[in-house]
């Protein structure tokens, strides 16, 4: 009787990386030998090593550890919480084909480890809750500038891969969005803080401390640790009163300029907008506006940070859809609605949703992108709907050429099945605008485009209702 045929490690090691996880029988029948010769080389000390074994039942499959530009194939991702307490949460393993989480706690993984990840913890993309953590937006851009050489990584972040991501997160993911830190050494700098705390910046000196702030950023690109969007801003934590609090400040450009006088309109606008959201629930705390060295500054809480230690996890809808799939859509409504079929959010989120979406449409919100709309994501479900933020009229927003654009605002019309909810919406819109046309610090062409609107959804009201 012949004897098996043998398997060489290399052999085996080429096919995973070409064709990635697979069962014994696959690569029994790719590599032209029986199962047993598989299993034998999977025992080979060559192999034991950089081989994942996903699963415990005879459907199992195997996988290659990927070495990631000499970090290793196995990082550690922990949270700190909202007292600042850090605990293991899971590792990460690099696979050719895909990625192995392993829960720190394997007896009580996350509720919706099961909607995202197949047998044996394995996921075939970048896990949804770390593909947020990369650089994004105004502040990210410039992050991606400065860190770009240091880490050879490419200057602009919306051209990173997964492992850019994963080295960037690594070196310098100390202060994340959210309450994620992947590694010893971003771990060793967050903690280094917590003994030795940045002093923070006085209230009463806002007005002199925020122009320097906003000159730097605008020199550098950035300043502090990425959040997503557009709008220029800066990061900084106040001290007001006893408590501590971290802000996001946007600002503008110089008000006597058009650009900056048309952003500083917008900029009241979205403070009203927000403290209206936060009178009924939606938004995290009322916005503060401040003029000062001739800019005008926009700030409000942080959603994602506890006082001078804690933190709170977050994640995009982008995130959320991409990772839990859906219909191909980019209506806020349409993807959350997908979220609540599949469990992950509840009815009250989804109203939320639709209700936000409808003001927005209604104020003229032409940048509700699914980065702009976010959850607290927790190992619990439902996931949490996270505070309104970046809710203002961009339809009007300066553009390359156009410092103070006067598009035509006509809104979409309720179908009958989001009448109830328009309705709700429609009310609120209409007394935002009274209060932006109201409101000195605009200008007198804002004022009109406010009156204009205000009138528009005020006649959609009288028809569909």
């Amino acid at each position: 009787m012949p004897r098996p045929r043998q398997v060489e490690p290399a052999a085996l090691a080429l096919r995973f990386q070409v064709a990635g996880p697979q069962s014994a029988q696959a690569l029994a029948t790719a590599l032209r030998v029986d199962r047993s010769s598989i299993s034998r080389a999977l025992a080979l000390p060559a192999l034991v090593p950089q081989v994942v074994r996903l699963g415990t039942t005879r459907g199992a499959t195997y996988a290659l550890r990927r070495p990631i530009r000499g970090l290793g194939t196995t990082f550690t991702a922990r949270r700190i919480d909202a007292e600042g307490r850090v605990r293991d949460w899971a590792q990460l393993v690099a696979l050719h084909g895909g990625w192995q989480i392993v829960w720190a706690d394997s007896d009580n993984p996350p509720e919706w480890a099961g909607e995202l990840l197949g047998l044996g913890g394995f996921a075939d993309g970048f896990p949804f809750f770390l593909g947020e953590a990369r650089p994004q937006g105004y502040l990210g851009r410039g992050l991606g500038r400065g860190l770009s050489q240091a880490l050879n990584l490419p200057a602009d972040p919306r051209s990173w891969s997964d492992d850019d991501t994963l080295v960037y997160l690594q070196a310098e993911g100390d202060d994340l969005p959210g309450d994620l830190v992947i590694g010893d050494v971003p771990l060793r700098r967050a903690q280094s803080r917590l003994l030795a705390p940045p002093s923070p910046l006085p209230e009463a000196e806002r007005a002199a401390h925020y122009p320097l702030l906003a000159a730097a950023t605008a020199a550098v690109g950035a300043l502090g640790s990425s959040v997503e969007g557009e709008q220029p801003k800066f990061l900084v934590t106040l001290a007001v009163g006893d408590a501590v609090t971290p802000v996001i400040v946007k600002f503008t450009d110089v008000v006597s300029t058009p650009t900056g006088r048309r952003w500083a309109d917008l900029l009241v606008a979205e403070s009203h907008a927000l403290a209206f959201l936060h009178a009924h629930g939606e938004a995290h705390a009322s916005p503060r506006l401040l003029d000062a060295a001739g800019r005008r500054f926009l700030e409000t809480s942080r959603y994602d940070r506890v006082g001078a230690r804690g933190r709170r996890g977050v994640v995009s809808l982008r995130a959320l859809h991409e990772a839990f799939g859906g219909a191909g859509t980019t209506a806020w409504p349409v993807a959350a609605a997908h979220l609540h079929a599949r469990g992950l959010i509840d009815a009250a989120a989804l109203r939320s949703v639709r209700l936000r979406h409808a003001f927005g449409t209604l104020i003229g919100n032409a940048d509700m992108h699914f980065g702009n709309l976010a959850f607290f994501v927790s190992d619990a479900l439902p996931l949490r709907l996270a505070p309104a933020y970046d809710m203002l009229p961009t339809l009007w927003a300066p553009v390359p050429g156009q410092a103070t654009p006067t598009p035509v605002f006509a809104p979409v019309p309720p179908l009958p099945g989001e009448l109830a909810g328009w309705t709700e919406a429609a009310a609120w819109a209409e007394k935002f605008w009274v209060r932006v046309a109201g409101d000195p610090r605009v200008s007198a062409e804002f004022a009109a485009i406010a009156r204009a609107a205000g009138t528009q959804v005020g006649r959609m009201r009288e028809i569909f209702r």
